[in-house]
């Protein structure tokens, strides 16, 4: 323990000590609220882009939250050079076609930093998100190349500040777009873990030394996604991110926090596994308990409302 609280105390000091230390990014709140509980909504369709239109109908649509002008950054998971370890760009598409539709003058971009050592560039024209961005004229950042790492504060209790990409920080609405997998030392990736694409890879080996599961709910302190989508149309389970078992689940979920998102998605995950107590399990996963406790959003089943499609 003395170990790990002097590795904490050098890091914040490297990190904070220099440079200037801007605050958290202020997002939009959440506009899915009802009589005092968040709203996921969960869908299962053949077809991505009626499921996930019927979850914003739900929720109240897109415009509660985005408006004309906006720019709009959409996260999703491209880490690996792997189509079925990498969000289903046909979400990503669907979404953006859902919000040029309902939002007029809308400026969107994909971003993304790839785990350590891939090149985000290659993971993206393999997984299909080259041509997704010209065929829908979206601008597509690969952070590592052209991102520009600030420094900002947390609320979080391993770090006192993290380096992000300007490109997120900056955004007006910022959308986490992960694929439902497991994960070796994370238990689960979903929204939040997602986010550690918004970061360089020199602080991606900082969160593994000062230990994961708090850094990832510090992260989230710092640049809190204002929208969550997940992509759950093939969810990996038992091992991840990479080399999983797939099971084909044409599922998604939406929710305005990823707390409660990740929480439910993760429950879907361990059920989907045959856990006994799902529930319980996803309660147990470290960064979305420290996540709740940072304030990012809830993992109180009583402040959550799940409301539950199925469409042909």
């Amino acid at each position: 323990m003395c170990c790990g609280y002097f590795l904490r105390k050098v890091l914040n000091y490297v990190r904070v000590s220099g440079s200037t230390v801007l605050p958290p990014r202020v997002g939009r709140l959440n506009p899915y609220i009802r009589d005092g509980r968040v709203l996921v909504a969960k869908v299962r369709s053949t077809d991505i882009r009626s499921g996930l239109r019927s979850c914003f109908e739900v929720l109240g649509g897109l415009s509660k939250l985005i408006r004309s002008g906006d720019r709009v950054v959409i996260k999703p998971n491209v880490g690996f050079a792997k189509l079925d370890a990498v969000t289903n760009p046909a979400v990503v598409r669907a979404l953006i076609e859902l919000i040029k539709s309902e939002v007029s003058d809308v400026n969107i971009v994909i971003a993304e930093s790839a785990v350590s050592g891939l090149d985000t560039s290659l993971c993206f024209k393999l997984c299909g998100y080259h041509e997704l961005a010209k065929e829908l004229g979206v601008e597509l950042i690969d952070l590592k190349r052209s991102g520009h790492p600030i420094k900002v504060s947390t609320r979080g209790g391993a770090l006192r500040s993290v380096k992000v990409y300007k490109e997120v920080y900056d955004c007006d609405v910022l959308i986490s777009v992960p694929k439902l997998k497991r994960h070796v030392e994370a238990t689960v990736t979903i929204s939040l873990k997602n986010m550690m694409g918004a970061i360089p890879d020199s602080e991606k080996s900082l969160f593994h030394l000062a230990g994961l599961s708090s850094c990832i709910a510090d992260l989230n302190t710092a640049i809190r996604p204002d929208l969550v989508v997940i992509d759950a149309t093939e969810v990996m389970i038992r091992h991840g991110p990479q080399h999983g078992n797939l099971v084909k689940a044409n599922t998604i979920f939406v929710s305005g926090d990823p707390v409660a998102a990740d929480l439910i998605a993760a429950t879907y995950l361990f059920e989907l596994e045959g856990c006994a107590n799902p529930l319980e399990k996803a309660l147990e996963v470290k960064h979305i308990k420290y996540a709740a406790e940072r304030g990012v959003g809830t993992c109180n089943v009583d402040e959550i409302e799940v409301i539950d499609l199925c469409l042909p």
